[in-house]
């Protein structure tokens, strides 16, 4: 049956969170909503809370399946989802009571694709109040689709690239779904739901709370996998290039480089075995070299270190090692290679 909200929650060992988040989303002033919980093989009693959820209350649906990851979860719940507009919460979050309320008057009001929120970082065992009156005396921001991925750049960078404090209209899902088998998922989609959108509001009033674990993805050590967050940038420079948008492309490519060397180099120092991976990387990054080139943002130190990198990695691990910053070397150097 058709309602104004689905709400999507990936669901995979958060037994000591889930309650708080259903009963948060369940609580919801605006009631027309219909909330997706989709077990990802939890071997927790989280399946048994979900079902337990859905006896009580026909607005709840029940996906279980197999560990797949929060894009494949996600990706399972709007397969199912009936409403004409999308949300996501995670599972070890909570959200205000009037969010969607406020979220879905603002978009109707407004004819918006996306409706942003603001978000509060929550420490795990801080007590917040999700019942209080929030200030509503707010000015709303309205954005065209290009103004809002200029957004990712600018000083609401994260609030433009979580989707865990939108509200979507769900045609924005339509052939695009979340990349799977990647951590950093929000950074691979973001700039193209955006540019799927007519018109995008912020409204800047905390109605999403973002509990900080220790045990999180997101506060967990360096492994391998965190170098999906370099191909992710990567792609959106590759996005921005396709659409014809110099400026937001050259936006991009500033942010990728400087993440690609800082990550290149930290999985190389920490990550053992990660050669195979690097050297495609690296590869990958060669190959944009002389469109990087063009960019304005960087100096004449740093592109010539990049050619230093191409053509002689290991002379380039010495300038990263002795943090050579003159340039007069750098250039010597540079000398040295295209001669010997």
């Amino acid at each position: 049956m058709a309602c104004e909200i689905s709400i999507i929650v990936p669901v995979y060992k958060v037994e000591n969170y889930l309650n708080k988040c259903i009963d948060s989303i369940l609580g919801q002033t605006f009631k027309d909503i219909e909330l997706i919980l989709v077990n990802d093989g939890s071997p927790d009693h989280c399946p048994k809370i979900c079902d337990e959820y859905a006896a009580i209350d026909q607005r709840v649906k029940v996906i279980h399946k197999e560990n797949g990851g929060l894009s494949s979860a996600r990706n399972a719940g709007l397969k199912i989802a009936k409403g004409k507009y999308i949300a996501f919460v995670d599972s070890d979050d909570f959200i205000h009571l009037k969010m969607y309320e406020v979220l879905h008057s603002n978009a109707k009001q407004n004819s918006s694709d996306i409706v942003i929120c603001d978000y509060l970082k929550v420490n795990e065992g801080e007590e917040i109040k999700s019942d209080d009156e929030p200030n509503l005396q707010f000015k709303e921001e309205h954005y065209t689709n290009i103004e809002a991925l200029n957004e990712l750049y600018g000083n609401k960078g994260v609030k433009f690239v979580v989707v865990w404090n939108k509200l979507f209209k769900k045609h924005l899902f339509d052939n695009l779904e979340f990349e799977e088998n990647k951590i950093h998922e929000d950074e691979f989609i973001a700039h193209q739901l955006l540019y799927k959108s007519s018109k995008v509001t912020y409204i800047p009033i905390q109605l999403h709370f973002y509990l900080q674990r220790k045990n999180s993805i997101t506060q967990a050590g360096f492994c391998i996998r965190h170098l999906d967050f370099i191909k992710a940038y990567k792609e959106r420079v590759n996005f921005f290039m396709a659409i014809n948008q110099y400026d937001l492309q050259k936006k991009a490519e500033y942010c990728y480089i400087p993440l690609f060397f800082r990550y290149y180099y930290k999985a190389k120092n920490e990550i053992p075995n990660s050669n195979k991976e690097l050297k495609r990387l690296k590869f990958e990054f060669c190959l944009r070299l002389f469109s990087f080139i063009k960019n304005p943002y960087f100096i004449k130190k740093e592109k010539i270190g990049w050619f230093i990198f191409m053509f002689n990695t290991s002379l380039f691990d010495i300038l990263v090692q002795k943090r050579l910053r003159n340039f007069l070397k750098i250039s010597l150097l540079v000398l040295f290679i295209f001669k010997g």
